[in-house]
């Protein structure tokens, strides 16, 4: 009996170890990331991964995805799936893949320009606007119902639908009617899922990452551009920040609202 007592003495206090609880550490957290092949993407997975995240890094072709395989490969928490936002067999696919799986932080970041010459108004080419509203609006959309299981049984339970300022009604100044649109309608679904979504508490967020040097504004120089890697740490601080009672705010990189 007294062996026992100290066997249970011993046990307790093992219990009660700093050593013990540093060693049983939760689970690292998982973020799920579409077009995670370039720019904005790229640079959210290798930001995430280098602060010990689990990462599934998505993109259309990932036999491609040359400068993400190298992530992953000096990343072991780095998976790269394939996914089409516009291609709801390969968005259901990844989300059956990963069914018992909990995913904290969803962020819809695959997206398109459209290009300049295609939405001046007088000649649209409809093709590609019907396409820039596939990729922009409607794949944030099914990425948000094909996952939101994955999202609410996690412990931050976020989706983050990255934006543009561009979206913005009040701020524009004409132009880019395709790609001003989508992200437009995008706000209003972001705003939207919020509301639809509090009683699972969930946060939906919208971020705009800045105007960053990416291929969509290629041909532009400014000094206030930003790089990709310092457009992640900046929308990773915005993210980490949001609150319940935040949820649906526009905000851009800085963690500024954004008028609608």
């Amino acid at each position: 009996m007294k062996k026992f007592a100290y066997l249970l003495c011993i046990l307790v206090a093992i219990n009660n170890s700093p050593l013990l609880a540093n060693s049983l550490k939760q689970d690292p957290a998982t973020v799920l990331i579409t077009g995670s092949n370039r720019g904005i993407g790229l640079a959210l997975a290798e930001h995430y991964a280098k602060e010990g995240w689990k990462v599934i890094a998505t993109c259309r072709k990932p036999n491609q995805a040359v400068k993400l395989k190298t992530i992953a490969d000096k990343h072991p928490l780095v998976m790269i799936e394939e996914i089409d936002v516009t291609n709801i067999e390969t968005i259901n696919k990844v989300a059956n893949k990963y069914q018992d799986s909990t995913i904290d932080v969803l962020i819809n970041n695959a997206g398109i320009s459209g290009g300049f010459t295609n939405q001046v108004f007088g000649n649209f080419d409809y093709s590609i606007f019907e396409r820039v509203i596939d990729v922009n609006t409607f794949g944030p959309a099914r990425m948000a119902e094909a996952f939101l299981d994955h999202v609410a049984a996690s412990r931050q339970k976020k989706i983050i639908n990255i934006t543009s300022t561009q979206g913005s009604i009040a701020r524009t100044r004409g132009g880019q009617y395709f790609y001003k649109a989508s992200k437009a309608a995008l706000n209003m679904i972001t705003k939207n899922l919020s509301q639809d979504l509090k009683s699972r508490k969930i946060i939906v967020g919208l971020i705009s990452p800045g105007w960053v040097i990416t291929d969509i504004v290629e041909g532009f120089k400014d000094p206030r551009m930003l790089k990709p890697e310092e457009s992640a740490y900046l929308v990773d601080k915005v993210i980490d920040s949001y609150t319940p009672d935040q949820s649906g705010y526009f905000f851009d990189e800085t963690g500024t609202v954004v008028p609608w």
